[in-house]
């Protein structure tokens, strides 16, 4: 790569991570929208990077389908879902009822269930992604077929300890 190749690629890399921040910053200056049930919500969640150790918050839609919490990405190569994965725990921010952060773990959904978070996330983002090897309202039997290479996660609550009380 020549340096002027080289000079572009760290340019284009600032501005990404500059139109991430802007995004982080503006979910956090407003109110948090309530949970309901099939319909993403916008949130930040914090995670620690997994070469850097250093915290990497990042804003995704989670989606409440029957009582669980779900975020999805169109591949597990995004460095947010590896670095869910290798933590194995984040904090959302302002996320319970009273406005308080929580802590989750990061669960990687397998089969009907990738595939139902999926069928309901997907058809609401208004865009379709150019990795999905299926349209965004594909029936969930397509989808199951594909989930092997997406990543759906389910955030479990993090339940306390008599230790960490």
């Amino acid at each position: 790569m020549n340096q002027d190749a080289s000079e572009d690629a760290a340019e284009q890399a600032r501005a990404q991570q500059e139109a991430a921040q802007a995004m982080i910053d503006d979910l956090r200056s407003r109110p948090p929208e309530p949970y309901a049930d099939r319909r993403p919500v916008p949130r930040v969640i914090d995670v620690v990077g997994r070469r850097s150790g250093l915290p990497r918050p990042f804003g995704v839609n989670v989606t409440a389908i029957d009582g669980h919490l779900y975020v999805c990405s169109s591949t597990r190569s995004r460095d947010w879902v590896r670095n869910l994965l290798a933590a194995g725990h984040c904090r959302v921010e302002r996320d319970a009822p009273d406005g308080a952060d929580t802590e989750r773990r990061p669960v990687l959904a397998e089969g009907q269930e990738a595939a139902t978070a999926l069928a309901v996330y997907l058809p609401q983002t208004g865009y379709r992604d150019p990795r999905l090897p299926f349209e965004p309202d594909a029936p969930v039997d397509e989808i199951a077929q594909h989930v092997h290479a997406t990543a759906v996660l389910r955030l479990d609550p993090v339940e306390e300890t008599t230790a960490t009380r």
